[in-house]
């Protein structure tokens, strides 16, 4: 029996690390159709699991299920049209009460949910107590304890999600909102058309009441029904005094305050370590200085002196070994001197010229990963969003600048997320500027040629990293420039982004996003 999971899960919440845990590198990477948000689907890689077949889809990282932004449409699309057999929703135990808005949604569309409770490994560290088993019975679906980054009770999440998946009833919750909402939501449930089936006409009638423009789109209901719908939004916003949008989220947040008020004990909050890292590292005058001598260590590093070492050693040592051996072959073999001279040092020659980049890039990648998976680079993008806001950018664009530093294509496509069509725009054209992996052999070359050697120090450990800047200072100049041009004019758009705590990097996790940007 193929069984198909989906994960489900806030931003930053280890989602993508379980997803590594769960395929290693069993994956197939896509987009999603009609878009260029990437799509992620692998094997279990376990062999305990070979006979069910399992693949495990990994949904864009959303906060819910409403359709403000691209993720967050192509991940309820997937959900209701695509009918997953369960879904795997990757929950922060260190910061639940946020994580589980996305839950009060996901339980209601009718799809099995199992609910991976994340980095509880670090709850006894923060003080933080959860009574597990009183959280699933109110919430209404098992929970598993699991350390995704640990990669412990990985096969106890995928026990529970297989046998969740074969069961045929969906336990659909009916006490999240306040009694007269839940009757209002009954109501519109009795005038939902047939062709919606009966486990997914719960979340069709709450989306109904906030008048979801894409399900009033999709789904044409009867004047009669329409008047249903219509005369209760009317009583509902009457007696609340507020729109139906705000009268459910504000439910869906007094029902995860009282859940969480008897089933989480949190000590006197203090400041953790990753608090006390990010006063001085996104402080609003040392954060830009911090990170430039962050690259210019990173560059250095990669272009001039381990770089520089394991590429002179492909080119001098391997390459030519390469070469002698196959050289003395053709030889003894009595090739001419021509196919000797093609072979050796077109065919060899050639590849080894480019080969000779190959540990310089590998060894950037290294770095960009690690910074990456630390959970430094998302800092950047917040520190980078007073920077930007003054060229006409926004901090959303630093994630696609930052992908195009292994490659301009991806980091392009990755700009289609970005919700304001001039701010999307704007991030495209200038994302051409910034240096990717196929400059990088560019920037080391013209930084030998340019300073060469003097007294016996290479400035090239200079002029690259100051490459790499300059490609950053045309980004802005052309921002500022495009800006000025009706289609690419209007103010960037607010930046909202949360801050992961910070973690030991995994090796498999870096190594395997090293060989993904290489293959790239």
């Amino acid at each position: 029996m193929a069984i198909t999971i989906a994960l489900a899960g806030n931003p930053n919440c280890g989602k993508t690390t379980l997803f590594n845990a769960l395929t290693g590198a069993n994956q197939y990477v896509g987009n999603w159709p009609g878009v260029t948000v990437e799509k992620k689907e692998g094997k279990i890689k376990n062999k305990k699991y070979k006979k069910e077949d399992v693949t495990v889809t990994d949904l864009p990282g959303i906060y819910s299920l409403s359709p403000y932004t691209l993720e967050e449409v192509v991940s309820r699309d997937y959900v209701l049209n695509e009918n997953p057999d369960v879904i795997v929703d990757l929950v922060d135990a260190t910061n639940i009460e946020r994580n589980l808005y996305l839950t009060t949604q996901l339980v209601e569309t009718g799809v099995p949910v199992v609910i991976a409770l994340n980095m509880c490994d670090l709850l006894a560290k923060r003080g933080i107590k959860i009574d597990v088993k009183r959280l699933s019975m109110l919430i209404g679906c098992p929970i598993v304890e699991i350390s995704a980054l640990k990669q412990k009770g990985l096969d106890e999440l995928i026990d529970e999600a297989i046998k969740v998946a074969k069961q045929k009833e969906v336990k659909l919750p009916s006490e999240i909102f306040a009694k007269d909402i839940e009757a209002a939501v009954e109501s519109v449930k009795e005038i939902l058309p047939d062709t919606i089936t009966e486990d997914k006409k719960r979340w069709y009638a709450v989306k109904f009441l906030e008048n979801d423009s894409k399900v009033v789109d999709q789904i044409k209901l009867s004047g009669a029904a329409k008047a249903v719908v219509e005369d209760e939004r009317a009583k509902l916003e009457k007696k609340h005094d507020d729109d139906m949008e705000s009268i459910v989220t504000d439910g869906r947040y007094q029902f995860i305050q009282k859940i969480v008020g008897t089933t989480v004990k949190k000590a006197k909050e203090k400041l953790t370590t990753s608090d006390k890292i990010d006063r001085i590292v996104t402080n609003r005058i040392l954060g830009i200085p911090i990170f430039i001598a962050v690259m210019w260590l990173v560059y250095y590093i990669s272009v001039t002196t381990v770089g520089t070492f394991v590429t002179d050693w492909t080119n001098d040592t391997f390459v030519v070994a390469i070469q002698e051996a196959v050289g003395g072959f053709l030889t003894n073999v009595g090739a001419s001197d021509l196919i000797n001279g093609l072979v050796v040092d077109g065919i060899i020659g050639g590849l080894g010229a480019v080969l000779g980049f190959v540990p310089q890039m590998a060894i950037l990648f290294l770095f960009l990963s690690i910074l990456e998976d630390c959970g430094y680079m998302v800092r950047i993008a917040f520190v980078m969003d007073r920077v930007f806001r003054h060229f006409g950018l926004s901090g959303k664009s630093f994630i696609p600048l930052l992908i195009s530093s292994g490659c301009g294509i991806p980091g392009i496509m990755a700009s289609k997320t970005i919700e304001q069509d001039n701010d999307r725009r704007l991030t495209i054209m200038t994302a051409t500027f910034i240096p990717c992996g196929a400059k990088l052999p560019v920037i080391a070359m013209m930084g030998g040629v340019i300073a060469g050697e003097v007294a016996g120090y290479q400035e090239s450990s200079f002029i690259a990293p100051l490459m790499y800047f300059v490609g950053i200072v045309a980004v802005l100049v052309s921002a500022i420039i495009l800006k000025k041009t009706k289609p690419f004019s209007g103010k960037p758009a607010p930046f909202v982004m949360e801050l992961p705590q910070y973690h030991i990097p995994q090796a498999k996790t870096v190594l395997l996003h090293v060989w993904e940007r290489l293959k790239g």
